[in-house]
């Protein structure tokens, strides 16, 4: 006899699908997490980055562990902190909430939210420095001269 699949405490949708990262890789993904339940609950809030992206970019906003009232809703941020360097591509992530009466049965794996790393242009290349020519060239006038004038 099988066990009847216990249906989420949680649900969760995204503002959008996509966030855009400004010129310093950061963005804010918005999403509303809500106890389906009549009672409260205690829920773990987890930012689950998919494929390459790395954990360490993710940031909930204020507490990940919260107290949901009966049939409430939750506001939640997650920051992105994407560092110079990362390799350019298209990633994404989800947000899950966690059920901490029963963490291995009842959970909830949000929707995905995508992003894109831009490529890191290639630094300048450095200009020569042709002040440094003008100065041996003074110099080599002055030894010059001062050369002729003492023989």
């Amino acid at each position: 006899m099988s066990v009847p699949k216990q249906t989420p405490s949680f649900t969760i949708t995204a503002a959008g699908t996509r966030v855009n990262l400004d010129s310093s890789g950061t963005a804010r993904a918005q999403f509303t997490v809500t106890n389906t339940t009549p009672q409260s609950l205690k829920g773990r809030l987890l930012a689950r980055p998919a494929a390459q992206a790395s954990p360490d970019w993710f940031t909930i906003v204020g507490e990940s562990l919260r107290d949901f009232g009966p049939d409430a809703a939750e506001q939640v941020v997650v920051q992105l902190d994407v560092p110079q360097g990362a390799a350019a591509g298209a990633y994404s992530f989800r947000l899950d909430a966690v059920s901490q009466i029963e963490p291995d049965e009842d959970f909830t794996e949000g929707p995905s939210v995508a992003f894109d790393v831009a490529a890191t242009p290639p630094p300048p290349k450095k200009k020569f420095p042709w002040w440094i020519v003008i100065v041996i060239a003074v110099l080599l006038v002055v030894v010059v001269i001062v050369f002729l004038a003492l023989k």
